[in-house]
């Protein structure tokens, strides 16, 4: 009868797994290390890609516009022109990163309205939005503002994107508003970050809901259609049917968009988030309004 092999021993088997946890942390370690700058780049590209939707000069179909019209980006001028072909290319990478580089400026706001640069408020750009972007901007004694230059050089700015967060029924969302100079008209919107429930509220982030912004005004109007912006409610309110159920001819519609069915929470944090984001922004957007920035 042979013999049976000896178990092995307690300290060898643990050493064995100690080995195996060890190289397998390793292992994760480089992994994670190698993805952490492809990771952040894909970050950089989608946060760019949503900013330039909102302000109405990237499609959602990823295609550039030119005052509403197709575009495409010349290399050699550095600008945007009108495209005539039929088919419309898609922006590439470097288009889009090379005109948030050269269009997009971040600025700060003060409680007062007034715009500084980084530099002049003396804060630290990267640590700012590495310390706020998860609790929001519209809170702080700076808030943060992204101001939208012209194709064409200009002294006037193009428009404005602000940053906007709340909750939704699962948990924070957050998105970008586009302005145009006006501080008032809505160039477009995208919902960048939610969770809401897929098919429903999670429709939020879909180009059906989001182009339904474009051409609103985020200051309601009068019954007479004029508008008071020292007193004007602020927001866009999504209402549970249709815009035009709830309002008819009445102008209060221009600041409201259709509702998603099912979704009445995720709905309702929509129209606070903007509410409560914007208002914190009034000062500055009165400034706007009366061309004073």
């Amino acid at each position: 009868m042979q013999d049976l092999p000896k178990p092995a021993s307690k300290t060898k088997t643990l050493t064995f797994v100690a080995i195996i946890c060890c190289v397998s942390a390793l292992i994760l370690s480089v992994t994670a290390s190698s993805l952490k700058e492809p990771q952040q780049k894909a970050r950089a590209l989608y946060q760019a890609k949503q900013l330039l939707t909102a302000a109405h000069i990237l499609s959602y179909e990823e295609t550039f516009l030119l005052d509403s019209q197709p575009a495409i980006y010349n290399v050699t001028k550095e600008k945007l022109i009108p495209y005539l072909g039929k088919k419309i290319p898609k922006a590439k990478t470097s288009e889009i990163l090379k005109i948030v580089e050269k269009r997009v400026l971040m600025r700060l706001i003060d409680a007062k309205g007034n715009m500084r640069t980084f530099e002049e408020a003396g804060i630290n750009e990267k640590k700012y939005m590495e310390d706020n972007e998860k609790y929001g901007f519209s809170k702080l004694p700076n808030k943060l503002v992204y101001v939208i230059e012209k194709n064409e050089p200009s002294s006037t700015p193009y428009g404005y994107v602000i940053p906007v967060n709340g909750y939704g029924l699962w948990d924070a969302i957050y998105g970008y508003l586009g302005l145009a100079n006006d501080g008032d008209t809505v160039l477009g919107m995208t919902w960048y970050d939610q969770k809401e429930t897929p098919g429903l509220g999670g429709n939020i982030s879909t180009p059906t809901f989001q182009k339904q912004f474009y051409n609103k005004v985020i200051f309601q109007k009068n019954a007479d259609g004029t508008t008071n912006f020292a007193r004007a409610p602020l927001g866009i309110t999504v209402v549970k049917t249709t815009a035009f159920e709830k309002y008819g001819d009445d102008p209060k519609g221009q600041s409201a968009v259709d509702g998603i069915p099912g979704a009445t929470i995720t709905a309702n944090g929509v129209s606070l988030t903007l509410q409560r984001s914007l208002a914190e922004y009034r000062p500055f957007l009165l400034k706007v309004a009366n061309n004073e920035t």
